[in-house]
This record gives structure tokens, sequence and C-alpha cells, in this order.
């Protein structure tokens, strides 16, 4: 099963349109289950979360965690989950709304369907 997981840095408002953009499995690579767990370290920075034409999130807050220097840990963590067709782009967009730079830690579990 593949994964895919990073820590996004953002400075003072700032805005990531696509922290997936650039992975190999951005887009899906199969049909497939996706698994997403998002965490945030400081208040005020939000997301969206797409699978495709399907909005997992809208733009919304992430709920602050004092465990989010660490990766999501499953299957607590992880708020979202959606069947992707293969070739489906995945996309979490992250905006800064917070007076500090701020960090977002983010895993992709991808089960083949």
């Amino acid at each position: 099963m593949p994964t895919m997981s990073g820590r996004t840095p953002l400075g003072i408002g700032a805005t990531v349109q696509n922290a997936f953009a650039g992975s190999q499995y951005e887009f899906a690579p199969y049909d497939c289950t996706l698994e997403v767990g998002v965490l945030a370290d400081k208040t005020q920075v939000s997301m969206a979360l797409y699978s495709g034409p399907d909005v997992l999130a809208e733009p919304g807050s992430i709920v602050p965690s004092a465990a989010a220097e660490a990766a999501p840990k499953y299957p607590d963590e992880y708020h979202w989950e959606d069947e992707a067709a293969g070739g489906d782009r995945l996309k979490l967009s992250l905006t800064n709304g917070n007076a500090a730079a701020t960090v977002v830690n983010w895993v992709v579990r991808i089960t083949p369907a």
C-alpha cells in the first residue's frame, strides 16, 4: 500500500495551493481507497481537501494538536476517507491565518480497490 506524507511549513499569511503537487501520487495511480490525516501545530490554519471531483473538506480550520510535530496516528487522526478513481487529482490546499509561522503534517494512505 503506497503512502505519501509530508511536513508543509507555512509563513505568516502564506498559502499553498496543493501540498501534494509533484508527488508521485498526486494523481491516484489506480482505483483506490484514500485515508487522509492532517495536523497543524497552531490555530487559524485552514485547509481544503479534494479527491478528483469529490470535496472531502470545504475550506475551514484544522483543529490544532499538541502532537502536530508528529505524523497523524492511524486510525484516530485520519479524519477523511474516499474512494478515488485512477487518475483523480488529490489536492490539499493550506492557508496560515496565524500571526506566526506554522507547520502542517499530513499523511495519505492509498489502498488498491
